[in-house]
């Protein structure tokens, strides 16, 4: 590419071309007109403004701030326990180069992975990520602006952070005031590091090679620390570490079936992968007869927690959002105006310490450790990020700027795993959701296809797979006079999305046995 090329102004009548993560991360540069845009997840140098709105809260606006880059080719990774050196670097030197009148929070968002893809039963790709990203955000006279970069070593570590305070200050000045940015004022500090055994690459290997045996297996196996860390020169100082491990497979069989599955722990533990990988098998072989084609209609269904934890992710989609309420977009106004309501034996809480969430966010608010969102079937606490709390008026609980728990947790029930098949008798078993989304918002009702080892029982019996159907029902109705039963033990279903690095968090959530759900197609 050509200094022509690079000063060529973007074409706003055409989707633009994107960098890769690590790509963009290394050749941030000044655009040649600093045009703002829209931008999903940028993973480049960037300064933010604006806000979130609550029908899109992953879409602020950014605009392009370059970061000067030292250039020489970086000799040596980050391991895990680097972090906590790379983190006190960072902390120091904001406390270093800010200056009064200044506010300035740094977030650190670090990992060391391990990753391994599998296709057909067989490895494709295994390899190793270390990467910090350091997002540091400016306050000064109302005004707000955040610039991220990429840290390579404790050592280099002040020259970055200097560079893009600079960088900040040139770029805030003309800024509009923010009426509701805020950050806390009091500092807070915290420490949680909850390190364990990873596994070698070489142990992953023989466990997923060996479990899959001749299948045909596709999966992306991830492992290893990471870290979510805040300082700030008011004195905050939170530090973050787990490590923990996943494997997302499924097993394809003929006529498009898959029997899909997301496995986790918080450390290697190839005893209960392997037992995973076996149970995946049994499916599979089920799944492998004549597909059965069922005429539209309600039938009594058995959700398995996967399909159950995809239902409540998207009750987490302005379900639970203070910004979501106030604006007439979230799906549960009814329930929370006392018009509606689930089944008594229905509850769901947001508990960061069962899922190892940090507590802290980047504006330096602490979260309760546990929120219930839904209590005995009725609306509890909702999440109020600081700019709503400022916005509406409100107390807030330092949720995130998206407003959606990280950890919802569903509480257990007393159907015994072993006994759930016996307990449906004849109906459907829906191991997973293909695709969700509303098909009326205000009334919490849903649609979605099945597509995963959805199988049709009878008398308690897997006895072929269901060819694909959509649904349409309401989740007043499913969840409240429709909801027989809730399974005795509940599954962690991991977050498995690495698009800007690994994430804490999922869902847990036990099976659930309904009266009827109802199939349009």
């Amino acid at each position: 590419m050509g200094q022509a090329d690079r000063e060529r102004p973007p074409d706003a009548g055409r989707a633009q071309s994107e960098l890769s993560r690590r790509l963009g991360d290394l050749l941030a540069q000044p655009r040649g007109r600093r045009r703002a845009r829209d931008d999903a997840g940028a993973r480049h140098a960037v300064l933010r403004q604006g806000r979130a709105r609550a029908d899109r809260p992953r879409r602020p606006r950014f605009a392009g701030v370059p970061v000067p880059r030292r250039r020489r080719v970086r000799r040596r990774g980050v391991s895990s326990g680097d972090f906590v050196a790379l983190f006190d670097a960072a902390g120091a030197a904001v406390d270093r180069y800010a200056r009064p009148g200044e506010a300035v929070f740094a977030w650190l968002r670090a990992e060391r992975s391990d990753f391994v893809r599998v296709n057909a039963a067989r490895v494709r790709q295994a390899g190793s990520v270390e990467r910090s990203v350091l997002a540091i955000r400016m306050f000064r006279g109302g005004r707000q602006a955040q610039i991220r970069c990429t840290l390579a070593a404790p050592r280099g570590t002040a020259a970055r952070v200097r560079e893009a305070l600079a960088a900040l200050r040139r770029a805030i000045e003309p800024l509009p005031v923010d009426p509701y940015a805020c950050f806390e004022q009091e500092p807070g500090r915290s420490e949680h590091v909850a390190r364990a055994d990873a596994a070698t690459p070489d142990e992953v290997l023989a466990a997923i090679v060996d479990g899959a045996g001749d299948a045909d297996l596709v999966g992306l196996y991830a492992g290893g620390a990471v870290v979510r860390a805040l300082a700030s020169n008011l004195g905050h100082r939170h530090y973050h570490e787990a490590t923990s491990a996943s494997f997302d497979f499924s097993i394809h069989c003929a006529a498009g079936q898959a029997s899909k599955h997301a496995w986790s722990a918080p450390r290697w533990d190839a005893a209960a992968l392997r037992s995973a990988l076996h149970a995946a098998h049994e499916q599979a072989r089920i799944l492998a007869r004549p597909a059965r084609r069922l005429e539209p209609g309600a039938y009594r269904a058995l959700l398995a927690p996967a399909a159950l934890a995809d239902l409540v992710s998207l009750l987490g989609w302005g379900g639970f959002s203070e910004r979501a309420f106030r604006s007439g977009q979230s799906p549960l106004v009814r329930a929370q105006r006392g018009e509606m309501r689930f089944g008594p034996s229905f509850s769901i809480v947001d508990d960061l310490e069962a899922l190892d969430v940090p507590r802290f966010q980047p504006e330096g608010f602490v979260r309760p450790t546990r929120s219930v969102l839904v209590e005995d079937g009725r609306p509890g606490q909702r999440l109020v990020s600081p700019r709503s709390a400022l916005e509406f008026g409100v107390g807030g609980n330092g949720a995130d700027d998206d407003e959606r728990p990280s950890a919802p947790c569903v509480g257990a029930g007393q159907l015994d795993e072993s006994a759930l098949l016996d307990a449906l008798g004849t109906g459907i078993a829906i191991s997973n959701l293909w695709y969700l989304n509303w098909s009326d918002r205000q009334a919490c009702r849903a649609t979605g296809m099945t597509r995963f080892a959805t199988l049709w029982v009878e008398n308690g019996a897997a006895v072929a797979p269901v060819a694909p159907m959509r649904f349409d029902d309401g989740l007043y109705r499913l969840f409240g006079e429709g909801l027989l039963g809730l399974g005795a033990r509940v599954e962690t279903i991991p977050e498995v999305q690495t698009w800007d690095g690994r994430e804490p968090g999922g869902v847990r959530a036990p099976a659930a046995l309904v009266e009827a759900l109802r199939f349009t197609l």
